[in-house]
This record gives C-alpha cells, sequence and structure tokens, in this order.
C-alpha cells in the first residue's frame, strides 16, 4: 500500500494470520449465508465468463427490499452444512481463481476480519469463528496486546467497518460514549489482573459496569451533570481497579455459592432450545454430544481438570474475553444496552467455559489447548453468528430472574 495507508490498532495475532484454504478443519464456506455488498452484486450480473456467469446468476440472489449499498444488498444462502457452490475440487473459490482477489465480496475478502472505528482512530480484530484465527488467538499469552497495523486499503474511507462511534464533542452527554476508550482499558485491566482467572475477572468487570450503567442513569435522570457522572466514573474504578481490593477479589468470588444444578439447568437448557430451534453445525451437534457424554461422568474431576489447566495457561480464556471486548463491546455510542451486551459475552464465555469442563471430566479424552480453540470457534460459529440465538436466551434468563449482575458468577463460576 502507499504512503497513505491508514493505520490500525489490531491485536498481535493480525500480524500472522492468514487463511489457511483447503486445510482449514471448518471452512468459512460452509453452511451459512454470505452476504453480497452492492457494488460486488452489480459487478457479478456483467459476468460472461462461462461456467461462471452460470452459477452467478443461479446462486446469488438480491435480497428483498435491499436499497442500500450496505453488506447484505444480496447473498448466497447455503443450508446448514451445504459448501459454497463456487467451491471448487480442492475446496478452494472459483471466483477468486477465475476473476482475481479483486471481485471477492466484502464479505469473503475480509472474513473474519472485524473492523471498528472509533472518531479517527481504526482498529481491527477477528472473529474467534475461523478455527485459524481462534488457534492464534489463544495460543500465546501476548497474542491480543495491541499492536499498530497497516490496513490494506487506500485510505479509511475504502475500509468497511463493522462497529464506528464518531469523534467525541467536548461537551458529549453520555458517560459511556464520554469514556469508552477509558472504560476499555480499565475492563482491559481487570481481565489482565494476574491475581484473578478469567472467570473471577468477568465477575469483577460486571460489578464495575453495573456501577458505571447505575451513575449514566441516575445522573441522566438528574439533568446530566457531567461534573457529577464522571466523579462517578473515578470512584467505580478508584473501587474496582484499587491494587488492594484486586488482590483480595479472587478470594471473594471463590467464596461465593455457586448453584452448579442452576448453571447446568440454564445452560444445558440454552444449548438444547438452540438444537431444537436451529439444528447447529455438524460440528456444533458432535461437541455437543460429547458434552453429553461428559455431564454424565465425575463433574468434580472435570472441574479440577479445566482449573489446573486454566492455572497453568491463565491468557487462553483471558485472551478470548480480551477479543470479544475488541469486536463485540466497543466502540460505543452510547450507555444503551451496555449492561445487556456484557451480558450476552458473560453468556458466550459461560457457555465455552461449561463445555470444556464436561469435555475435561472425559478421562480417556485429551484435555488442552486445542480443545478451548475447538470449543471457542464452534461456538462462535454457531452462537456469536446466529442473531436469534442470544435475544432467546437472554429472554430466558430474564424469565428465570437471572438476567442481573448479582447473578453473574452463577453462569461463570
Amino acid at each position: 500500500m502507499g504512503k497513505f495507508s491508514p493505520v490500525a490498532q489490531a491485536p498481535r495475532y493480525m500480524q500472522s494470520f492468514q487463511c489457511v484454504g483447503s486445510a482449514c478443519v471448518e471452512n468459512c464456506c460452509t453452511g451459512w449465508q454470505v452476504s453480497i455488498d452492492k457494488p460486488t452484486y452489480q459487478k457479478y450480473q456483467a459476468i460472461r465468463i462461462e461456467p461462471l456467469a452460470s452459477l452467478l446468476r443461479q446462486h446469488v440472489h438480491k435480497n428483498a427490499g435491499s436499497v442500500a449499498a450496505g453488506a447484505s444488498y444480496a447473498a448466497i444462502t447455503l443450508k446448514t452444512g451445504q459448501a459454497c457452490p463456487f467451491l471448487d475440487e480442492a475446496r478452494l473459490c472459483q471466483i477468486h481463481a477465475g476473476l482475481g482477489a479483486q471481485a471477492l465480496s466484502n464479505t469473503c475478502s475480509q472474513y473474519p476480519r472485524i473492523y471498528t472505528l472509533e472518531g479517527t482512530q481504526a482498529g481491527m480484530a477477528a472473529s474467534l469463528s475461523c478455527p485459524e484465527a481462534a488457534r492464534l488467538a489463544l495460543a500465546s499469552a501476548d497474542a491480543v496486546e495491541l499492536d499498530s497495523i497497516t490496513l490494506p486499503f487506500a485510505n479509511l474511507s475504502l475500509v468497511p467497518f463493522n462497529r464506528r462511534a464518531g469523534p467525541v464533542a467536548s461537551a458529549e452527554p453520555d458517560l459511556v460514549r464520554r469514556h469508552a476508550r477509558l472504560l476499555r482499558e480499565a475492563l482491559m485491566a481487570v481481565i489482565k489482573h494476574p491475581a484473578l482467572n478469567a472467570a473471577q475477572a468477568l465477575v469483577v468487570c460486571g460489578l464495575m459496569l453495573r456501577q458505571v450503567a447505575k451513575v449514566a442513569t441516575d445522573v441522566r435522570a438528574q439533568g446530566g451533570d457531567t461534573l457529577a457522572a464522571d466523579q462517578g466514573l473515578s470512584d467505580a474504578f478508584e473501587q474496582y481497579l484499587n491494587p488492594d481490593f484486586l488482590a483480595h477479589a479472587a478470594g471473594h468470588v471463590q467464596g461465593l455459592n455457586i448453584p452448579r444444578q442452576l448453571q447446568a439447568s440454564l445452560l444445558m437448557g440454552a444449548t438444547q432450545k438452540f438444537l431444537v430451534d436451529h439444528g447447529g453445525r455438524p460440528s456444533f451437534r458432535e461437541l455437543i454430544a460429547e458434552v453429553q457424554t461428559g455431564l454424565g461422568l465425575d463433574s468434580a474431576k472435570g472441574e479440577q481438570r479445566l482449573a489446573a489447566f486454566d492455572a497453568a495457561q491463565p491468557h487462553v480464556l483471558k485472551n478470548y474475553l480480551l477479543n470479544s471486548l475488541f469486536i463485540t463491546m466497543f466502540p460505543r455510542n452510547d450507555t444503551a444496552a451496555l449492561e445487556s451486551d456484557f451480558m450476552a459475552l458473560a453468556v458466550r464465555f459461560a457457555l465455552i467455559k461449561f463445555y470444556l469442563q464436561a469435555l475435561a471430566s472425559r478421562p480417556d479424552q485429551a484435555f488442552g489447548l486445542d480443545e478451548c480453540v475447538r470449543v471457542t470457534y464452534v461456538v462462535a460459529r454457531n452462537i456469536e453468528h446466529n442473531h436469534r440465538f442470544m435475544p432467546m436466551v437472554l429472554q430466558s434468563l430474564k424469565d428465570n430472574d437471572a438476567l442481573r449482575m448479582e447473578v453473574l458468577a452463577t453462569l461463570v463460576g
């Protein structure tokens, strides 16, 4: 790229990430809708090279009501387990082979990359629904440390941003919007704290976010005193980032009474409803079959085995949380949905940890990083990419009076 190419802040693993193509254990060209942006759709309509032209007319369809030039203007719709019709016998893309990389849609050319824009600062991370991205992100302790990466675009206007927030005005009334970067750094500091494992850090983050959301709501109700809001945020940081508090937070969280039966009921119930409503990919159904076997074995053994792994490699689950902050929580435009977005992250983490513990209960099976990578990308691929699943789970938790920060430990403990 030229000297004007934009630079993004990105986790370090993005420096080495590249698609492994036909070597991928579960490639991204199977079993879900592939969104096609308007310029790409129009380009495909003009193709006359056979048999590619016929395949494009047969399988790329404009979405009903599409008028904007967004990413979902058209689509290649696939059934569960069905491979993209443009894959050849070697599982490589015929569009890429016949027309070049420039002919791919934004979805095909950029997945699993997720681009963010906060003011003028670009960011990039990967969805861990990609097995290779999950492997790189979880494998090393420094994988999610932020680096500067030059993006392959001539300027910022050409970057297909997934999340964006404009520049923050000096008089911005929303507390979270005004201090979103500071809040993200505070959450990252808690997650990275060496005295806390990932689950404990998640509980502390939840408590801090609950206080921040309460401050923002109270100040807004009282007329929007920004000085009072800033003081409230400062007080929350002082309490939850206090070194003495963090040094003893693990003991407090460990001392909480975690009703295991309720935890298993909520998480397995959500899983079973997902299977009934959506079926899930073959890899998800295979995973859940193994989980169900593990649930019938020595759960204490599984808990001990997972705890030992987490103690030896604490970065693995923490890296999942940190990566999720980049792609699902920030940047933020306001306080609205702050707690529900965090609870959605907590539920995904809880499912991953729950499945891992069940797998660890199987003494005849190996357990380590490979299992963590597999569970992470399978959960992300089936749940993060299913926009109906998480609202269903959150509503189920609400119906059971469990959609509260107070019971967060019940899910993730």
